[in-house]
């Protein structure tokens, strides 16, 4: 079953690349270090303001909203620049789960933005490059951009689920 699910995922994968056009491959960010936080970061060593901790739920969508992912959750705990901050935990609509390390790159009251590379033990079908994601607050919810192109960008509102 495993290996139906890993094949059935990494086609999933084909299908969403031929819409993104030549551009398909790894973010420019795949590889680099943790950047130094930007100016307008909280103060406090670019500790995460309270609002955004907590464990967060909600259904993703690429591919400009055209194509459902499954479901996102996050886990944010407070770290400083350059600390994990958590890990993103996607559950395809087959079950098939990939997990992402989150690594704080900057701290505003508006946003957070971190650097998010494929788990070691992810299936052949995660992506294991490192991209930048955003985490931003929108009436009580947590949105999750992603620079992604390998993955169709992908986008999700989520709740706090605890």
């Amino acid at each position: 079953m495993a290996g139906a699910l890993a094949v059935v995922t990494v086609g999933v994968g084909f299908l969403v690349k031929p819409f993104l056009g030549t551009g398909g491959g790894p973010s420019s960010d795949a590889g680099s270090a943790v950047k130094s936080p930007s100016a307008g970061t909280t103060s406090g060593g670019g500790k995460i303001p309270a609002a955004y901790l907590g464990t967060w739920q909600g259904s993703a969508t690429a591919l400009s909203g055209n194509l459902p992912v499954g479901t996102f959750r996050v886990t944010v705990e407070q770290a400083a620049v350059g600390q994990e901050l958590g890990r993103l935990r996607q559950t395809d609509q087959l079950g098939g789960v990939c997990t992402d390390v989150l690594i704080l790159r900057s701290v505003t009251a508006t946003k957070l933005v971190a650097s998010s590379t494929g788990a070691e033990g992810n299936h052949d079908g995660c992506d294991p490059g490192t991209n930048t994601v955003y985490l931003t607050p929108s009436d009580g919810d947590l949105v999750y951009t992603s620079d992604s192109s390998a993955e169709g960008n992908p986008v999700a509102v989520m709740t706090r689920s605890g």
